[in-house]
């Protein structure tokens, strides 16, 4: 009888110490549950290691019996051999997770906005290209294949980095292959519905002067070349590059273009060389905001009082946000990211840092899983990849559980 109360106590110690992690899979493009797709589960905080998988219910439910705590896990949805993500943590209600139906080719896709930044030393042109892809398609589907999205690089181009980074997310790496065709690349990340920016850096041979021929996979809707001050940017005979500013930008040039077809002539010369200084590039507007603009934190946010004629950018937040993000690519980001190989939305008030973190963390993990599984990373840098990221995730995890402890409930 003893015995019997021992184990029925053991076993009730067991299930006080266990939680239910569940979630629903909804298919975006039909509107209905999306029933039979592969779902696995990552544990945080243990390297990443697999902690289950199943498989949606006719009602495209799944679950999975984890160990109560804050730690948060990473939900992998296979659906038509595209990975979706989500984070979710015990106890915290179903997670939503929304798949689409996949197609290798949806014609409503454009190119909303282009940016080249280019810089030069001595010796070498520094490129930067930004590509915000807009995929509209109706119903929504989600673009995939190993030439998702392609690009042209120019002539002795050597590659440096390629990223991918979608909405409140963060750059994360991405593959970029030739496609067979001269100096055509293929992106084989997935083109979901809504906004996707890839980010293409390279080289070029540089000896202060450089006759330059982009190449352009589509119409694209803007352009901008940016490039220091120091450094002459000549449109050739025929260019439609225009030259403008914005109040916001300096120690800069910039020249716009809009409705760019492959057909049109795309080519410039550049002379000079200069880099452009990271803490310049924003003008000081707290001498020209009002309360709500100073308080805007935002990403892109407090562009200050608008001008009264019509800025030349489209309200020159485009172009603004694009410069800055290609600087925060070419920054703090991929000095993270590099180890192991867009429109804002409004808010009401400062951004929750580690919630988006955790937020770009999946998809990070997502991309190194898929590194190892093409063979495309060693298991050195597997193992030492995945430890950072582990590390990285339980600080923040650390840091979202004491804010809200912090703060009182209404």
């Amino acid at each position: 009888m003893k015995q019997l109360a021992f184990i029925a106590l053991f076993a009730f110690s067991i299930i006080a110490g266990a939680d239910i992690l569940r979630g629903v899979v909804k298919n975006g493009t039909t509107g209905k549950p999306s029933a039979g797709d592969e779902v696995s589960l990552k544990r945080v905080g243990n390297g990443m290691e697999d902690a289950g998988q199943t498989k949606t219910n006719a009602k495209g439910e799944f679950s999975f019996n984890v160990p109560a705590g804050p730690m948060p896990y990473v939900i992998w949805v296979k659906h038509q051999s595209v990975l979706y993500t989500a984070t979710a943590r015990p106890g915290s209600g179903p997670a939503a997770i929304q798949v689409f139906e996949a197609a290798a080719d949806i014609k409503a896709i454009k190119i909303s906005e282009h940016m080249m930044m280019m810089q030069a030393d001595a010796g070498t042109l520094k490129v930067d290209e930004l590509y915000t892809v807009d995929n509209q398609s109706t119903p929504p589907r989600t673009k995939a294949g190993q030439r998702a999205f392609e690009i042209y690089l120019p002539d002795g181009a050597t590659l440096q980095n390629a990223s991918a980074q979608i909405p409140n997310g963060m750059p994360l790496k991405a593959g970029l292959a030739p496609t067979g065709e001269k100096n055509q690349y293929g992106f084989a990340y997935p083109i979901r519905p809504g906004q996707t920016q890839f980010h293409v850096a390279y080289t070029l041979p540089y000896a202060g002067k450089l006759k330059v021929s982009p190449k352009i996979p589509s119409v694209i809707e803007h352009t901008l070349l940016v490039v220091p001050t120091s450094i002459q940017l000549l449109p050739s005979n025929g260019a439609v590059y225009t030259p403008t500013s914005d109040p916001q930008i300096r120690n800069v040039k910039m020249f716009l273009a809009n409705n760019l077809t492959p057909q049109q002539e795309l080519g410039f010369e550049i002379q000079g060389t200069g880099m452009i200084p990271r803490d310049g590039l924003q003008a000081s507007t707290s001498d020209q905001a009002g309360p709500e603009q100073a308080a805007d934190n935002r990403p892109g946010g407090g562009l200050g009082v608008p001008n009264e004629k019509p800025d030349p950018l489209r309200s020159g937040q485009w172009a603004f946000l694009g410069v800055l993000s290609a600087f925060l690519a070419l920054g703090a980001f991929f000095v993270y990211f590099s180890n192991y190989s867009g429109t804002a939305s409004p808010a009401t008030g400062p951004p929750d840092r580690p919630a988006m973190l955790l937020e770009a963390m999946k998809e990070e993990i997502f991309q190194l899983e898929t590194d190892r599984l093409q063979g495309k990373i060693s298991a050195k840098d597997y193992d030492a990849s995945k430890a950072a990221l582990d590390k990285t995730l339980q600080r923040a995890v650390e840091r979202q559980n004491a804010g809200s402890k912090a703060v009182p409930s209404a």
